[in-house]
């Protein structure tokens, strides 16, 4: 007779005990989507430092809120600090990896649809560029192991490159011009001894070639068919090249030559090369394979570079009587 009353009160401690297991379970499934989720930053260059995340949201389930933690992209780091905060009272902020959690100093009773506010301070962003959104979660104030409350991701935060990468794509270019297309030289029917005819014929290059460029020249000497069409006739060059410089004094009747005054105009022809072409008055002889006339090592800026070419032919009553054509071509070659 006196077991009953043992057997009632065992049996009631195991229903008490079902029903605080019952309520554990209940408390975990009445967790809830946060509202009103939200993630900034001051800074969103990739390794920017000092940078301030901030968080919003709304809670949706009543309960006592010992942390709120977020998760941040991978590389995030800094001393991380409290700034602002509105809903939790004072507390303390800590990164784990991928975690930031603010701790209030008192676990904070917090009812459902209160709008919650915290700064995290003294970040350093990651330095891979993307987009990353953030879960933010209220737990409770469980020492041991604290339960999730409410949870939601915000929406995603772009962090960006500190620069910009910038391509110009400057094409290769290079103007040559020529003042004088054709030009015919008429002899004085008296025919002086010595007879001097001279054009000036003007030709400019502009470019844009970083290590400069050259001017070449070739022609094949003035010719002219005789009468009978079974000779030809020709004029020789005054010099077998640009290399060798034949002055005034000394130019020979009957014969063909190219005198330069080079002017500089942007510049680059400060350096020019080409032996007889570097003096005035002095004559020399165009080629048939064509020889280099002047050179530049440099670009030659917005101004063109100019070289002015007196082409002179003397003649005496040695020369035989025709129309003598010549074709002088010239060759800019740009060197980038």
């Amino acid at each position: 007779m006196k077991m009953e009353p043992l057997r009632r009160r065992m049996a009631a401690a195991a229903v008490l005990a079902l029903a605080a297991t019952t309520m554990i379970g209940v408390t975990s499934a009445s967790a809830a989507a946060l509202t009103d989720t939200t993630w900034s930053v001051s800074n969103n260059q990739i390794g920017s430092t000092a940078v301030t995340y901030t968080f919003e949201l709304t809670t949706a389930t009543a309960g006592t809120i010992g942390s709120v933690t977020a998760t941040v992209p991978t590389g995030t780091a800094g001393t991380v600090g409290v700034g602002t905060v509105y809903g939790l009272g004072a507390g303390t902020a800590a990164l784990s990896g991928t975690t930031l959690t603010y701790t209030p100093t008192t676990a904070a009773a917090v009812a459902a649809g209160v709008p919650l506010y915290i700064e995290f301070t003294g970040l350093t962003n990651t330095t891979t560029v993307g987009s990353s959104t953030s879960t933010v979660t209220t737990m409770d104030d469980t020492a041991t192991t604290p339960v999730q409350i409410d949870t939601a991701d915000s929406p995603s935060v772009s962090f960006a490159e500190t620069s910009t990468a910038v391509t110009v794509d400057i094409p290769q270019s290079l103007t040559f011009t020529n003042d004088t297309p054709s030009f015919t030289l008429l002899m004085d029917p008296s025919l002086p001894a010595l007879s001097d005819l001279t054009k000036d014929v003007t030709v400019t290059v502009k470019t844009n070639a970083g290590q400069g460029y050259t001017l070449a020249a070739k022609d094949t000497e003035l010719t002219a068919p005789s009468a009978t069409g079974t000779a030809t006739y020709t004029i020789p060059a005054a010099s077998d090249g640009v290399a060798t410089g034949v002055a005034t004094a000394s130019f020979a009747a009957n014969t063909v030559g190219v005198s330069a005054t080079v002017t500089p105009g942007g510049g680059s022809l400060a350096a020019v090369q080409g032996a007889g072409l570097a003096v005035a008055d002095n004559f020399v002889g165009y080629t048939t394979t064509g020889e280099t006339l002047v050179s530049a090592s440099k670009p030659t800026g917005n101004t063109a570079d100019s070289l002015v070419l007196t082409n002179r032919v003397m003649i005496d009553y040695n020369t035989a009587a025709g129309t003598y054509t010549d074709s002088i071509t010239y060759t800019a070659t740009p060197t980038y």
